[in-house]
């Protein structure tokens, strides 16, 4: 078999670390950044073997830019409080971005956050940047073949990491591991304390479970919510009776609909610099749009099939 995991055909990394976890009873892993992302799709071994313990130790912070996650370098001199809050606040971004938003995740966190709670998690920050990846597993007494082995390589600990992306890493078993694990407890002795510390550790899951899409949202909310949402619907720009007017001088019916939606579209400018118009074929979108183009005294181009522009003899369409 070989040593070298690439996450290509049905080789990757989380098929391979999901084996090892469940005949493990010590897991230390050193990570770029650590946002939930890869230890979901370990979630099932971690179940599978409910005495195995992990540390997680954290390298870097990631941030957010155009919906898309990546990893920096705190500034020099900071704090352990400052590195700490900068990491909840990396933690925040992650797991508000799109991939989190999922049925599968909100039923997960519960586990995770049972996870730390019970300290079967350890997580700590290091405190100077690191960008290495290590994955140290100790087996349980039940494994005769091999004590101890770790990985290396170039995935971090999130889901493109452990299977789709391309990676290269290498899984060694007959050497090394003392030398990698000292590695890796030198760099934890002088971490900083994220979850070990009953106060963080409290801030952690709050930013979790109270700043995060994972917030359980009650009733009440839910309704008031809703009924923001239906009275921001009926807070439309008046626009008196100049338009209906017009529509009718150049042989438009002025529809109820169509006026509403102009009126709502006009609110939505005013608030956002912008709105999107779509619904079925055939209920004027093209007018609705015209018509506020209208409204503001903006000019704008109207790109349509011909059918739509009509003939030189205006017997249909626009012309």
């Amino acid at each position: 078999m070989s040593n070298f995991i690439t996450n290509s055909n049905t080789k990757d990394l989380k098929k391979r670390i999901s084996e090892i976890i469940r005949v493990s009873k010590e897991l230390k892993f050193l990570v770029g950044f650590f946002y939930f992302s890869g230890i979901r799709e370990l979630i099932d071994a971690l179940k599978d073997n409910l005495a195995v313990e992990l540390k997680v130790l954290v390298g870097l912070n990631v941030d957010r830019y155009n919906n898309l996650l990546f990893e920096y370098v705190e500034m020099p001199g900071m704090s352990d409080d400052e590195k700490t809050e900068i990491f909840f606040q990396s933690i925040k971004k992650a797991v508000n971005s799109e991939e989190f938003d999922t049925k599968q995740f909100y039923e997960q966190i519960s586990f995770f956050i049972k996870l730390i709670a019970e300290n079967r998690i350890t997580i700590r920050k290091t405190f100077e940047p690191n960008h290495a990846k290590l994955y140290l597993f100790k087996l349980t007494d039940k494994q005769q073949i091999k004590e101890k082995l770790f990985i290396t390589g170039s995935s971090n600990l999130t889901r493109a990491g452990l299977t789709t992306q391309n990676e290269f890493n290498v899984e060694i078993s007959d050497y090394g591991f003392d030398e990698a694990e000292k590695y890796f407890d030198t760099l934890w002795e002088s971490s900083i304390k994220i979850t070990e510390c009953d106060d963080i550790k409290k801030r952690l899951i709050e930013v979790i479970e109270k700043e995060t899409h994972v917030k359980q949202v009650t009733p009440f909310e839910a309704y008031l919510l809703v009924l923001k949402s239906y009275l921001e619907a009926y807070d439309h720009k008046d626009i008196g009776s100049y338009l209906p007017q017009f529509l009718e001088k150049i042989g438009y019916k002025p529809y109820k609909y169509q006026l509403d939606a102009v009126k709502l579209g006009l609110s939505i400018i005013e608030q956002h610099n912008g709105v999107l118009i779509a619904d079925v074929v055939g209920l004027g979108k093209t007018i609705i749009s015209c018509a506020i183009a209208k409204v503001l005294g903006k000019r704008g181009m109207v790109i349509c099939p011909p059918g739509l522009m009509g003939d030189e003899n205006k017997n249909e369409g626009w012309n």
